[in-house]
């Protein structure tokens, strides 16, 4: 299955200047932003930082973070989500992909995923994979799961940044997904590829798909509330706040006690 043209320079721009109304990014910062998550060129192999469970060998599952746009991929050690993971002794090893916008507007982001990740894992003996997106990120999972389906076992979203406000307008004032009619297979409109994906897909099937967000959120907007209708209630959250790093923090959190559940589930079926 192609991948869609994902986001031009222009939009970067847009997303850059939200996520500076949203952290409150001082002027020299937000240029750095840009320059860095604009301006990246994709590597062949991505990049990635992996973190073992603990000292006593491979887990048998892995658990991929993909990064949002405005920080590198060692954020998810810096902020505590490793150790966080290694506490609960969550029976996943993890590696962070430095996944940057570079990849989106290259169109690997799918192939790159495949390539460099997940062929390997299994190569290397991990039973279940599961992904799990932070706002940029978020796309990035489920844009997987469109041209991969049946290659993951799971997906957690973190606030998930699904299209802009115009598309998400259009969704609403049609019924919502599933009375929409701008369903399109242009690949050179992102937004139509993403949202017929959701409006076609059966998220009752697996792989399950878990959905967080902030109630306050001015980035994602209404994407992740449509979203969210179309998929199983209770796999669906929020919480009070913004886009923000504190934010993502407390959704992956509650994010991790449904891994742990699952984890459980699926022992306690083999047993």
């Amino acid at each position: 299955m192609p991948s869609p043209r994902w986001p031009r320079s222009a939009d970067c721009i847009v997303m850059a200047a939200t996520l500076n109304h949203c952290w409150r990014f001082g002027t020299t910062v937000f240029a750095v932003l840009l320059l860095i998550g604009c301006a990246a060129e994709p590597t062949v192999p991505l990049a990635s930082l992996n973190y073992l469970n603990n000292d006593a060998g491979r887990q048998r599952n892995l658990l991929v973070l993909l990064r949002g746009f405005g920080e590198d991929n060692s954020i998810f050690a810096a902020e505590g989500i490793i150790d966080e993971i290694r506490t609960r002794k969550l029976p996943f090893d993890v590696i962070a992909p430095d996944l940057h916008f570079g990849y989106y507007q290259a169109q690997t982001v799918e192939t790159r995923l495949k390539e460099d990740i997940i062929e390997p894992a299994r190569r290397q003996g991990y039973k279940r994979i599961w992904l799990a997106g932070f706002s940029m990120g978020g796309l990035g999972c489920l844009s997987y799961q469109r041209k991969y389906p049946g290659d993951i076992d799971g997906i957690l979203l973190t606030s998930p940044f699904l299209g802009w406000q115009s598309i998400h307008r259009e969704i609403r004032r049609a019924g919502g997904v599933s009375a929409w009619t701008g369903t399109s297979d242009d690949m050179n409109d992102w937004e139509r590829i993403l949202w017929t994906w959701i409006k076609n897909h059966d998220a009752s099937m697996p792989p399950p798909i878990w959905l967080g967000y902030g109630d306050s959120d001015i980035l994602t907007a209404d994407g992740p509330p449509l979203y969210a209708t179309v998929l199983p209630a209770e796999r669906v959250f929020t919480i009070p706040g913004n886009h923000d790093i504190k934010t993502f923090r407390a959704i992956f959190l509650r994010h991790l006690d449904a891994l742990a559940r699952e984890s459980a589930a699926t022992v306690s079926h083999k047993n």
